[in-house]
């Protein structure tokens, strides 16, 4: 239930691969599991396949998708080992921000490795701060049992990542929104509000 491939050395794992086609093959670190059929008469089953006490080793785990007897891929689907966290990625999701007094944005910040994969074990605290017309309304990270305010200026990563949400004023411009932890490269995320 996880979309990672960080586990401890040496244990084995049961994962699902989901999809809507006939046949999925496994393959960990370039070695087959082997293919199988998608059971869509049992709907307890249906589009979802069990790989059972699959051997865990650092590299990746892909699924290959094929339709029914067909040796050419339809989608693949591949998650890797991230290494230890590095820097801090911002991602924001409002393309159009209006300078209206109540307009969001949301930005998800996550701690990823030197190659930018995210860092599923990551849980620094980061410290936001914004240098434009916006403010900081609200700080989250999805952890449901987290004790943290989410109003303020930090939070901590949760499954490497967390979200701050902006909100614009009235007054149209550039917006600088800087993610900081200790040991981790910072993240300077530039935004406009029109």
């Amino acid at each position: 239930m996880s979309d990672h491939w960080n586990r401890l050395p040496g244990c084995k794992v049961s994962l699902y691969t989901y999809t809507n086609a006939d046949e999925v093959e496994l393959i960990v670190n370039g070695r087959s599991m082997g293919r199988r059929m998608n059971d869509r008469t049992d709907s307890k089953v249906r589009n979802r396949i069990l790989w059972d006490s699959i051997p865990y080793k650092p590299g990746y785990v892909e699924a290959v998708v094929y339709r029914s007897g067909d040796s050419k891929p339809v989608a693949r689907h591949r998650i890797e080992t991230a290494g230890e966290a590095k820097s801090l990625k911002a991602v924001p999701d409002n393309g159009d921000w209006k300078a209206d007094g109540s307009d969001l944005q949301h930005i998800r910040v996550e701690a990823v490795d030197s190659k930018g994969r995210r860092v599923h074990g990551a849980d620094a605290q980061v410290k936001f701060t914004v240098d434009g017309p916006a403010e900081i309304v609200g700080v989250i990270n999805g952890d449901i049992t987290s004790e943290e305010l989410t109003t303020g200026d930090t939070r901590r990563l949760y499954n490497g990542t967390a979200t701050v949400i902006l909100r614009s004023t009235f007054v149209p411009g550039k917006v600088t929104l800087t993610a900081a932890s200790p040991g981790l490269k910072p993240s300077k995320t530039l935004l406009t509000t029109k």
